[in-house]
């Protein structure tokens, strides 16, 4: 069974063609950039577009997203305009891979989306951690928190 969001997306890449999907990621995560390039490797079902997070680019294409929280958890913006944070931001990204898309189907189902949210999070706390190491803890710059939702 898949999610109102996966089936919307699958409605919406039949009617419209191709329409792409950018990923705003943390480009000072070395996880993030590692997923990024593998990404890029990969045969994809529509475009994808990666912009770092709470670049300028971001806040002049997104003006209405909060980028700090964009840097904090993965957020996907869809060429019709809707958000995608945290685990239905990682569903969609697996979704636009062929040979990931049946895995983020049936991961989509509500039942299943409570594993994919502890998987989530805890890719999260591994980026904070991370990040934190080289960064140092509490830093100004790169404003790292544990996602609320």
């Amino acid at each position: 069974m898949l999610s109102y969001e996966l089936a919307s997306a699958r409605l919406e890449g039949d009617r419209r063609g191709s329409s792409p999907l950018t990923v705003l990621y943390d480009q000072r995560c070395p996880l993030c950039r590692r997923l990024r390039a593998w990404i890029g490797t990969q045969a994809t079902l529509v475009p994808i577009d990666f912009i770092p997070a709470a670049s300028e680019q971001a806040r002049t294409r997104y003006p209405y997203l909060d980028h700090n929280r964009t840097t904090t958890v993965l957020t996907v913006v869809a060429a019709n305009g809707a958000i995608y944070e945290a685990e239905r931001a990682w569903l969609v990204c697996a979704w636009a891979l062929p040979t990931w898309q049946p895995i983020a189907e049936r991961l989509g189902s509500r039942t299943r989306l409570v594993l994919v949210k502890a998987v989530a999070r805890t890719a999260d706390r591994h980026r904070q951690r991370t990040l934190n190491r080289i960064y140092g803890p509490g830093c100004d710059t790169c404003r790292i928190s544990t996602p609320t939702t």
